[in-house]
């Protein structure tokens, strides 16, 4: 039966150990992180103690006791509290006391650094807790300080060749439901200089993506425009969706990236970087502009229309001018690619639809022909195209030479002569659906 106890409280003595201050009852633990189970695991009272009652939220302000139905309770929020066992001994009322504390669990606050000789160095940056453990393997391995600490991990990889455990935070060695910095860790296998595979500029710049050559348990530095964009340890198993980064690009001011592999214990590192190319198109009077910017020097830049190369550039020129081949109402996509120590830059892709024609098929605009069986003929280089004409006139205006087939060409013979001048070409066809004409001057060389 409940009964209900009120005195005086003069002196509460609140002690760190799992006794109550006279001794007459222990619990499991003294504090712990939330919920939080206290137990009465025992008690030392005289065998003349009629009555033994327990309140587990015990209000020392009103001396209130409030009898608990049984020997154990959890705590489900922070905060002290006190547990106060009141006993009757010959008719009088006993009271003893044990002060709890629950804790709320906290992250962790540790950087882990794999190092290359089957060591690892654990960073304790954390003074929540009042202790730290590591346990690999389900088992204690050593007391985590704060600061700098190295373990030799040699012995303790299981047959996948990676350590399995955590770091724990405790309160007076109690560590049940407080937070874990859970360690999945493989062993450096190289030290790999070429990070960086390539990056690519999203098609409208509002982001671009990184690949690169990941390793397994290694730690990241990814900077932009020397910012630092994130710090990561990889994963001990690593799969390819783990080698590509996204990165948002929503000012389009993002230039250079620099990815830095960290290790611990003698604080070396790598470093690989490289920038973005911003590609813009417009047409012009002759032709359609390219114009790419980017502050790497490259060691080559490579331009792809419709997914073709079309012109390679070897210094650090950033405008071209794409005049040939080109046909009125046709969409022209350009990519500019750049290189860099086995690394690959990939522009923007900017596509337009031409309002105008520019050399619909490259035609020459000179010819010799002496019989060294080098430009010896007048024609266009060849091109797949239907229904093809060509007409040659002189500086009179007359009718010299006329062709239905692009592979056959004028030999500069007019009248039994080779008369060196200026000469017009008119020549028509369809390609690719489009009829095209096409005029144009030429200079006969002797």
């Amino acid at each position: 039966m409940s009964r209900l106890f009120l005195f005086f409280l003069l002196i509460i003595n609140y002690s760190h150990s799992q006794t109550s201050d006279l001794g007459r009852f222990t619990v499991n633990v003294k504090s712990g992180c939330i919920p939080l189970e206290i137990e009465i695991i025992s008690e030392n009272v005289d065998s003349s103690v009629s009555v033994v009652q327990y309140d587990f939220n015990f209000n020392t302000t009103n001396n209130l006791f409030n009898p608990s139905s049984g020997k154990s309770y959890t705590y489900s929020s922070k905060g002290k509290y006190v547990i106060a066992q009141a006993i009757n001994q010959d008719g009088v009322e006993k009271i003893d006391f044990i002060e709890i504390e629950a804790f709320e669990p906290r992250e962790l606050d540790i950087s882990l650094f794999n190092c290359f000789d089957k060591s690892l160095e654990i960073i304790l940056n954390d003074n929540y807790y009042d202790g730290y453990s590591l346990f690999i393997n389900g088992n204690k391995v050593q007391t985590i300080e704060p600061g700098s600490n190295q373990i030799d991990y040699t012995n303790y990889l299981n047959q996948n060749n990676i350590i399995e455990g955590y770091v724990i935070g405790e309160f007076n060695g109690n560590n049940v439901n407080c937070s874990k910095y859970i360690l999945n860790i493989s062993p450096i296998i190289s030290s790999q200089d070429d990070i960086i595979d390539s990056i690519r500029l999203g098609n409208e710049m509002k982001n671009f993506k990184l690949f690169y050559n990941l390793e397994k348990s290694t730690n990241y530095e990814i900077l932009v425009d020397e910012k630092r964009y994130s710090l990561f340890l990889s994963p001990a198993i690593t799969s390819s969706e783990d080698t590509v980064i996204e990165f948002s690009n929503q000012n389009y001011n993002a230039r250079c990236l620099k990815v830095i592999k960290l290790f611990g214990c003698d604080d070396s590192e790598i470093i690989d970087e490289l920038c973005l190319i911003y590609l813009d198109v417009e047409e012009i009077s002759n032709g359609i502009k390219l114009e790419f910017n980017y502050t790497n020097n490259f060691d080559s830049l490579k331009i792809l229309r419709n997914n073709m190369l079309l012109e390679r550039i070897n210094n650090r020129d950033n405008i071209f001018i794409d005049n040939n081949g080109i046909l009125k109402n046709n969409e022209y996509c350009y990519t500019v690619y750049g290189y860099a120590n086995n690394k690959r830059s990939i522009s923007n892709t900017f596509c337009i639809t031409s309002t105008e024609n520019y050399n619909p098929i490259p035609v020459p605009n000179a010819f010799t022909p002496n019989d060294d069986g080098l430009n010896d003929e007048f024609k266009p280089l060849f091109s797949i195209v239907n229904e093809y004409k060509m007409l040659i006139f002189n500086k009179y205006g007359e009718k010299i030479f006329e062709s239905d087939d692009i592979n056959k060409g004028w030999n500069g013979i007019y009248k039994g002569k080779i008369v060196q001048e200026s000469y017009v070409y008119k020549i028509s066809f369809i390609k690719d659906g489009n009829e095209v004409n096409m005029t144009g001057k030429f200079i006969l060389i002797k």
